[in-house]
């Protein structure tokens, strides 16, 4: 009988690391060193890939720079590459990286200084981000106090700090003005008296804009949720359009009503003597401006014959004049009273 022979299983050779190529899933092209060409990572998704990102640091950079024309801020370049990349950020961390230099060096003294203990030993990933300060997003929200003082500095800042302590944090500039404007365009029309009624109108100020959010994001079950609460802050406001149509019918009275209710509890009272027409304003218009058109019309009436009660006190009677025609009281006008004697 012929033994069987023995098979042993063959033993895999370990590849060379010298053969080894590592390719940049941007650019595509290969290295054959990655520790040097690709920036270190913590995130399990790259587990696989030795521990480091698939990018290579030349395109990294890149894609921070077209960030930074995108969003026209390093802040939010640096924030959208380590949500890209699941990178813990930080901008306390961002801050110490920039240190007054540009953005060619910002990449690499933010890895650098990753790896210290007081920025988690470069352990953390962007779901730590999310977990100290909140999803705060691309869009510019302002999720704590710090991100106001350093969007002040950097000149990032389009709201004012008022505007974030009224309504609060986790909006966007954007989203700020609208309730600004909202809230505005309802005190104009409507009494918003009381910190209660107040408090519940820039409630619904801040539903109608997620009402409005909820439309474009065609979550139609999130719009009729927040249409109901919508309706019931109006009802508690008592702004509720039926409420508020009665309540603004309660206090109308028809004219006639009103004028008897004026002539019977607030009559107009005869002016104080003082205060009537000391002036005399009403006898100058009536004598000067009435009664001068009455007569340039030759009009006889009563504003006629005031005006000339009126004239009569500033006329001057000369006897010699009495019966001379108006030729001749003209020359002795002009000629200065010397024309009797001149002609004698």
């Amino acid at each position: 009988m012929v033994k069987a022979k023995k098979i042993t299983p063959t033993k895999k050779t370990k590849k060379d690391d010298s053969e080894e190529k590592f390719i940049c899933c941007t650019c595509g092209h290969s290295y054959s060193v990655q520790k040097s060409n690709f920036r270190p990572s913590k995130s399990p998704r790259f587990a696989g890939n030795n521990g480091f990102l698939p990018i290579c640091k030349g395109c990294l950079e890149k894609e921070l720079k077209q960030y930074d024309n995108d969003y026209d801020s390093e802040y939010k370049a640096m924030r959208r590459i380590c949500q890209a990349w699941d990178i813990y950020y930080n901008r306390d961390l961002h801050k110490v990286a920039k240190k007054g230099k540009g953005i060619d060096f910002l990449l690499g003294a933010y890895f650098s200084n990753l790896n210290f203990d007081q920025w988690g030993g470069g352990r953390k990933t962007y779901d730590d981000t999310l977990a100290e300060e909140g999803d705060i997003g691309i869009d510019g929200a302002i999720s704590s106090v710090g991100d106001i003082e350093d969007a002040k500095k950097s000149g990032e800042l389009k709201v004012s700090s008022k505007a974030v302590r009224i309504w609060g944090f986790g909006f966007s500039p954007e989203d700020y003005e609208y309730l600004e404007n909202n809230f505005s365009d309802w005190k104009a029309k409507v009494i918003v008296d009381g910190k209660a009624r107040e408090t519940l109108v820039r409630e619904l100020c801040i539903i109608k804009l997620q009402q409005n959010k909820a439309i474009q994001e065609a979550n139609i079950d999130l719009y009729e949720k927040l249409s109901r609460l919508y309706q019931k802050t109006l009802t508690s406001a008592s702004l509720e359009p039926l409420q508020e149509d009665t309540n603004e019918k309660a206090g109308e009275k028809p004219m006639g009503v009103m004028i008897q209710m004026f002539e019977s509890e607030r009559p107009a009272p005869d002016p104080d003597p003082e205060w009537e027409d000391v002036d005399g304003i009403v006898r100058f218009i009536t004598v000067y401006f009435l009664g001068h058109l009455s007569k340039m019309l030759k009009l006889k009436n009563k504003y006629a014959m005031m005006y000339d009660e009126e004239m009569n006190r500033y006329k001057v009677e000369i006897p010699e004049l009495e019966n001379a025609d108006e030729d001749d009281i003209f020359e002795y006008i002009i000629n200065g009273g010397d024309n009797n004697e001149s002609s004698e």
